[in-house]
């Protein structure tokens, strides 16, 4: 039994010792945004994130949680349960579906002074390595919806990139 014990041990440790001792958090920014569906209540959308690993040990991804506010106001959020392996020092892109409400998607398109929208996108990663998930927080602006959609096409059209 004190053999089985020791065996144990031993192997616990040697697993322990293939984890990072210093482990730094991936970044993740949007890499675009495309309408899913917009109906009169509710939008969907897919979000794409890059996410880099700045470590030097490959990151496993089991799934993320996002929230998105645009001048300081919630407008969308999601989860996905996309499972990718973040390459050691490489990156990877992982689509997430968010859902906006009416009032949401009007605080998106209007901005009084003519300034663009900021926003900032927040959530958790989440990986076998870290119960409880791997935080993230980026901000920025967003680019005006007249230089991302082509002449002609109305905010609300169907389908598109951003």
């Amino acid at each position: 039994m004190k053999k089985l014990l020791v065996i144990a041990l031993l192997s616990l440790l040697a697993a322990c010792s293939s984890l990072p001792t210093s482990f730094e958090k991936p970044k993740v920014s949007v890499a675009g945004i495309a309408v899913k569906d917009i109906s009169l209540f509710e939008q969907r959308f897919t979000l794409t994130l890059r996410v880099q690993n700045p470590n030097d040990v490959s990151v496993p991804i089991s799934g993320l949680n996002a929230k998105l506010e645009v001048n300081g106001k919630p407008i969308a959020d999601g989860v996905s349960n996309v499972s990718v392996t973040i390459p050691a020092l490489g990156e990877a892109t992982v689509p997430i579906d968010i859902v906006s409400n009416l009032s949401g998607l009007a605080r998106l398109l209007k901005r009084g002074d003519g300034s663009p929208p900021s926003y900032r996108l927040y959530g958790r990663l989440f990986s076998p390595w870290k119960p409880g998930g791997i935080e993230f927080d980026q901000k920025g602006e967003l680019p005006a919806l007249g230089d991302v959609l082509p002449a002609g096409d109305a905010p609300a059209s169907k389908s598109g990139t951003f």
